[in-house]
This record gives C-alpha cells, structure tokens and sequence, in this order.
C-alpha cells in the first residue's frame, strides 16, 4: 500500500489535523511578523526605544519557552487536540489585543498572552501526528506539518511588510485574528467528526520530566538541536539583515530578500528531509549528523568571508546554507521521541523545543553584548553600524560552539523510528 493510500484511510483524523496544522501556521505568522517586520514603524508610531522593543520579542519568546513543560504534560495526559482547544482562547485573546491597544504594558501582555497560547500548538502536532498517522509515516506529517507552519512565518516577513505599506498595520493584524478565529472554530466544530482518546485515569507526575532530563543522550540531543536551531534562529531574525547592510553593502531591500530566502529553503529542506527519512527505513542519524555538519561548515566559512571581504553573493549562499541546516532539526525531535518513550512523546519534544528558544532568548541578549562592545558608529539618523572585527568575533564563537556540537553529534543514537524506552 501506498504512503498515500494509508494517510488518506485515515481520513477521519484529517478533520482535526488539518485545522491543527492552519492555526500552528497563523501561530508562526504572529511569531514572525512581531516586532522584526515592522520595527521601525511600531517603534515610531508608538515611542518605543530599543530596550523596549527587545523586551517586546522576549515577552512573546520565554513565555512561549517556559510554557513548553506545561503544554507538553497536558497534552501527553489529555491529548493535543483538547489542550489546543483551550490554549487557542489565550492565543486568539493575545492576537486580538496586541492591534487595539498602545499601553506598553498591555502590549508586553498581549505577547505573553500569545506566546502561551501558542506554546500548546507545535506539541499537540507532535503528538496528534503520531496518533493519528502512526510512527511509519510520522516524519512525512510531522514534516508536511512544519512546512506549513513555517509558511506562516514566511506571510509574517516580506508579504507582511508590503501589506504594512499600503494598510494600517493594526487593520491587517486584526484581519488576520479574524482568519485565526475561523480556523480555531472550524477545529472545535470538527472533533465531532473524529473520536478522541480517553483522558487516562492515572495521577498527574513530573516523573517523565526527571527521567528525561536524567537520560544523558537527552541532553545531547538538545545541545546538537539548539546549536543548529539557535543560530539559524538569532541570523534570522537578530542580526542577519543589519549584517548583510552593515559589513556585505547591501540595501535594506536586498538584505530582506535574503532572508526571505532563508524561509523558503529551509521549508524546501524540510520537507525533502521529512521524504528522505521514511524512504530511508526511518533512519534518523545520518540527517542529524547532515544538519550539525552543514552548520559547522557554514559557520567556520564565515570567518574567512568576512576577514577577506567576500562579495555580498558568497554571504547569501552562507546564509542560505545555515537555512538548509534548520530545515533538518526536525530530526532531532524524532531522535528525542523514540530515545525517551511513546507515553512521553509531548514532554520528551517540550524539553528539548524549550531549550531551544531559551538558547535562542539568551544568545540574542549575549550578541547585543558583544557587538556593542566594539567600536561602533551612529549617523545623523541614529542608524548603528557595527564594525567587521564585531562580526568576525562573533561568528569565530558560533564557529566554536558549533564545531563543538558537530563532534558531538556522532554520538547520537540511530532509532530507526523505533521507541528504546518505555516509562510507566
């Protein structure tokens, strides 16, 4: 039988999964388009200094981060579809308050409010995809499912920023509240169309957790996964355009091009690698192995490309390379699965999802550290421009840290998609 044939025999599933999968994407959307696409607008229209605007992203960010643990043990307990139900109340009230409201309080509100709502929806598709299509074909939905989400993100950047250049941004973020609206109803409207599992009578443990966190390949798991996810992550989203301006003398349009490049090749490497590993027996290690060593290369390749002055082309590909690393990492979230076990499934992918935004919520505060400890100038517009020995140093040390990981990742157990452990 085909892969195809037996994901539509359950058909039945696809009437919770589907919406499940739209409104993680409206997810993604919020966490992309604020406050990177239009920072200059909301920091002018509403009188917000830098300090506050960083703040603005981490109150979405560690929320969403802490968040995991609770999410994932409700969703392992009462499964992702009814955890989703009600933490899309939080995420609908957060969307819908951040564009009507100009009180910096009640916008760190609103982010938080977002933040945790959202923090149920990647997990609940963990585990909802594993239920529902079986652990055979879980790397083509939990990548399919990715995909979309990261499409979301993707409408959050360029396609975001040219509607905020004809509409009112708060217009278009509430418009888009409305779409998040309708998904989450046509959700609730479908769980009477496909029968959820019975809430376990079993008492409420932290257990899982300890012995997650005691397992040692736990952590090697998460080392590997949040080197390659956090650096992706702060070029994306941090750094990566000021540099291409900065340091490549590339314009602000050309500089946002390539980052959205990046979305689009790490959807592209995503997907492919969801294919790859169900057609390879579900094998996990060479991907991981694949995505760590991608990363280590582009990283180490920087160094001479910035300490030579290499033409702004040589950048983007880099850039594009450390793309098609992260389009891997779901990988790391199987490994971490199957080392762990299948009651856990939800905890097992929390603990790993929340080191890695809190690597990313760190290690973006830490860059601003490093980068302003260099010399640095200011323009009559009060425009920051880093000098070239501030990013030498810093991608010598995201060299380090990755080389680190990539010998590391060696280490890391091959599952075939097979659970090793079982917990009670």
């Amino acid at each position: 039988m085909g892969i195809w044939q037996e994901i539509y025999q359950k058909r039945q599933g696809l009437w919770i999964f589907v919406p499940l999968v739209l409104i993680y994407a409206a997810s993604y959307f919020q966490r992309t388009a604020l406050p990177g696409t239009i920072y200059d607008t909301l920091s002018g229209e509403l009188q917000l200094d830098a300090l506050q605007m960083a703040n603005l992203a981490s109150a979405f960010v560690y929320p969403y981060a802490v968040c995991q643990l609770v999410s994932g043990s409700l969703i392992d307990r009462f499964c992702g579809t009814r955890v989703v139900l009600c933490g899309g109340v939080i995420f609908l009230l957060g969307i819908y308050l951040f564009p009507l409201c100009s009180s910096i309080s009640l916008l760190y509100l609103a982010r938080a409010l977002t933040g945790i709502g959202a923090s149920t929806m990647y997990l609940s598709l963990v585990r909802e995809a594993d239920r529902i299509f079986g652990r055979k074909n879980y790397a083509v939905m939990f990548g399919i499912a990715y995909t979309c989400g990261y499409a979301g993100g993707l409408m959050g950047s360029l396609p975001f920023a040219a509607l905020c250049g004809v509409f009112n941004w708060r217009h278009i973020l509430l418009a888009a509240a409305v779409i998040a609206t309708f998904i989450y109803l046509l959700m609730a409207l479908n769980v009477r169309k496909a029968q959820l599992p019975p809430i376990p009578e079993t008492p409420f443990s932290l257990k899982p957790f300890a012995l997650i966190l005691k397992n040692p390949l736990s952590w090697l798991i998460i080392f590997c996964n949040a080197t390659v996810f956090c650096i992706y992550l702060v070029i994306q989203t941090v750094f990566g355009k000021k540099f291409l301006q900065d340091f490549a003398g590339m314009s602000s349009n050309g500089a946002a091009g390539v980052i959205f490049a990046l979305t689009l090749v790490c959807m592209s490497v995503m997907l492919g690698a969801s294919f790859l590993t169900r057609l390879t027996g579900n094998r996990r290690r060479p991907l991981a192995i694949i995505s760590v060593g991608v990363c280590t290369f582009s990283s180490l390749m920087m160094i001479p490309a910035i300490y030579f002055h290499w033409h702004y082309p040589a950048f983007a590909v880099l850039f594009c390379l450390f793309a098609a690393a992260a389009g891997m990492p779901p990988i790391f979230t199987m490994i971490m699965q199957e080392y762990n076990a299948k009651s856990i499934i939800a905890q097992s992918s929390a603990v790993s999802n929340m080191f890695g935004y809190l690597s990313v919520g760190i290690v973006s505060q830490l860059i601003g550290i490093l980068l302003n400890c260099f010399d640095h100038s200011t323009n009559a517009e009060g425009v920051v421009t880093y000098s070239s020995g501030a990013y030498l140093t810093l991608f010598v040390v995201l060299a380090a840290i990755a080389l680190t990981a990539f010998a590391a990742s060696w280490k890391l157990p091959e599952t075939r998609g097979h659970y090793v452990k079982k917990y009670k």
